[in-house]
């Protein structure tokens, strides 16, 4: 005969769980054979039904007590803040009466009128009546606060309110920093409008220091490089057009005009020819004993002997420091050739 079992908690329920699955049942996927579950009654889907829904009328009731337990935590914190407020300003009142009556208490013994030093007396009795009485109400705050400050619940107040304080100061920080790069960027594009790159290009590296990963920041500084790039690149393009056009004759006023390019991370078969131009100009001058020096690629001056053994630049592209009549040493630039 099947006897009704009513399961009112889930703590009833773990003591019948061997009726719901035996411990010594074997599990069907790893049986031998086939093992036939016995079917679920009346009885049985009734009690689960009851389990949960008692369970759920636990966890309202959890829920409800919390609530109620936080509740009481914010009126003893907001009582706590109260006390704190108070307690100061009895301490003021305490202390500014503590002044008063030491005033009063001197008015009593040095005033020249007689009525005048029973007044102060008068007052200075009053006056320390008060102090006291400050005094003892702060003392009962402070018992009062000292009861309240060792509670738990109030630390874990206190702690939600810094960490929620901490958070808004992130969020104001990362406000402040996206505003600030947004103005120093637009700075930086307005710079770069005016064709001020390397001015812009310094303003968004001070930038970076401070948001080294941000992806607008890095986007706007490719922007800039690739619009200086252009028109440095249209820059060299426009020198060498005209320079081509009379290098021949006035290889001087050539030299003059491609002196001041930076060629500096430009297209290869550009400073190829820029520089070859530059090296026809130098020709043309029919400099005596000049000799030509390249460091590096795109970079070179043309040199001739000085009175006291040096040689002396004559012109120079891609060296900013080597000025014309700058002089050296002829060891100090090995691999010199002679200019032909």
């Amino acid at each position: 005969m099947t006897q009704r079992i009513v399961i009112k908690s889930l703590e009833e329920l773990s003591r019948f769980s061997d009726l719901f699955a035996p411990a010594d049942e074997a599990q069907e996927v790893r049986a031998l054979v086939p093992v036939v579950s016995q079917p679920t009654t009346e009885a049985d889907l009734e009690a689960l039904a009851e389990a949960a829904s008692r369970a759920a009328q636990e966890l309202r009731e959890l829920a409800e007590a919390d609530a109620a337990a936080r509740r009481e935590a914010e009126e003893a914190l907001a009582q706590y803040r109260w006390l704190q407020s108070s307690a100061a300003r009895l301490e003021r009142v305490a202390v500014e009466a503590e002044a008063l009556a030491g005033r009063a208490a001197n008015l009593a013994q040095q005033a020249f009128d007689p009525n005048c030093r029973e007044k102060a007396k008068a007052i200075a009795t009053a006056i320390a009546a008060v102090m006291t009485t400050a005094r003892l109400r702060l003392a009962a705050l402070s018992a009062e606060l000292a009861a309240l400050s060792v509670r738990e619940d109030l630390a874990r107040l206190v702690s939600e309110e810094r960490a929620r304080e901490e958070a808004a100061r992130r969020e104001a920080e990362e406000r402040r920093r996206e505003a600030q790069l947004r103005d120093g960027i637009a700075r930086a594009e307005a710079l770069a409008r005016e064709q001020k790159f390397d001015e812009a290009l310094r303003l968004l590296g001070s930038l970076r220091k401070a948001d080294p990963t941000s992806p607008v920041l890095t986007s706007s500084i490719e922007t800039i490089r690739r619009q200086q790039w252009a028109v440095k690149t249209g820059e060299v393009e426009k020198a060498l057009r005209e320079v081509r056009r009379f290098y021949r004759r006035e290889p001087r006023q050539a030299l003059a005009l491609l002196e001041p390019q930076d060629l500096s991370g430009m297209p290869e078969a550009l400073v190829r020819q820029v520089y070859g131009c530059w090296l026809q100009a130098c020709r043309r001058l029919n400099l005596e004993g000049a000799v030509h020096y390249s460091p590096t690629f795109g970079r070179g001056a043309v040199l001739v002997p000085a009175g006291d053994g040096r040689l002396e630049v004559v012109s120079a592209i891609g060296l900013r420091r080597w000025k014309p009549g700058s002089r050296f040493s002829p060891a100090a630039l090995k691999g010199a050739r002679p200019l032909s």
